[in-house]
């Protein structure tokens, strides 16, 4: 049998083993609060055996790497969930303030004020000749007139309020694109030697928050980069390499490898600029259509 000193060696490559993971354990539980930390594990794989005596007896165990514990699916399937709900969160946030906006409880509400210009007109109907009855109609003429002048303007700030958040967000995008740009690089350079899982973790946070505001997919590269798209698969990263999205009037714009740009803005599915674009595209100019209605039926009534 193998002698003491094989044996001594095997036992020293278990502590040693056992040592890696009790520090991948302490690292895990140390960063237990850490939302952008992913689970890592000590992988380990048994020795080259060593012939004795005619036999093959086992040398031991080592650590292979420290590997992150993600599902790239699962992830995937959360970052599109999140990316889905904060379209919704920035539409009902606009909305809310809609129906500030349009309180049809409140005595200044659109329709209250087109009741009392209503109750004017009935009140001079029946006493055609009174001067306060005449009065009455022009003022409450004029009151409802300023407040549909009121809603409109109330529909442009938002408008312009909407627009000034995109023009900020596209910044913020371009700005991701680059750092994950730069960390594919850094990650690929490292990985060549072992598991660069500090970087994937910051990585992965740059994605969750660029998935946030705009609908990405990403697909993982065998070199350890990750090429990233946004809607209508126009690429926002791809290895070291990354392209902007712009703002062309109202319209956001992908620049692609050759300058050559591309409209997307009715590609976007996901993340807070899909609830803008919704809300100023789709909602608002709704809102403003049905004024648009009700003042030329007033005028024509």
């Amino acid at each position: 049998m193998a002698g003491i000193g094989s044996t001594l060696s095997i036992a020293k490559t278990a502590i040693a083993a056992q040592q890696h993971g009790l520090a991948v354990t302490g690292n895990n539980i140390a960063n237990v609060n850490n939302p952008d930390y992913s689970l890592q594990n000590a992988e380990q794989f048994n020795r080259r055996p060593a012939l004795y005596a005619g036999f093959l007896f086992g040398t031991g165990v080592n650590t292979s790497q420290i590997k992150q514990s993600v599902d790239s699916f699962l992830e995937n399937r959360l970052t599109d969930e999140k990316s889905t709900l904060a379209a919704f969160e920035e539409t009902e946030a606009y909305m809310n303030i809609l129906e500030g906006y349009f309180d049809e409880n409140s005595d200044a509400s659109i329709t209250s004020i087109m009741v009392e210009f209503w109750n004017s007109w009935h009140d001079l109907s029946d006493n055609p000749l009174g001067s306060s009855e005449r009065v009455a109609v022009y003022e409450k003429g004029r009151n409802f007139v300023t407040r549909l002048n009121k809603a409109d303007s109330d529909l442009a700030n938002i408008t312009t309020d909407i627009n000034n958040e995109i023009h900020g967000t596209l910044d913020q995008i371009n700005s991701f694109s680059s750092q994950i740009a730069a960390l594919n690089v850094q990650i690929t350079g490292l990985e060549a030697n072992r598991s660069a899982n500090d970087l994937r973790d910051q990585r992965n946070a740059l994605l969750d928050k660029l998935g946030m505001l705009i609908n990405i997919d990403t697909f993982d590269q065998t070199n350890g980069s990750i090429i990233v798209n946004a809607a209508n698969g126009s690429t926002l990263v791809n290895g070291v390499d990354y392209y902007h999205l712009t703002k062309a009037d109202d319209r956001i714009m992908w620049q692609g490898s050759y300058g050559a740009d591309m409209d997307i803005t009715d590609k976007i599915s996901g993340g807070k600029l899909a609830g803008w674009l919704e809300m100023r595209d789709e909602i608002i100019p709704k809102f403003s259509n049905e004024l648009d209605v009700l003042a030329r039926e007033m005028i024509w009534a």
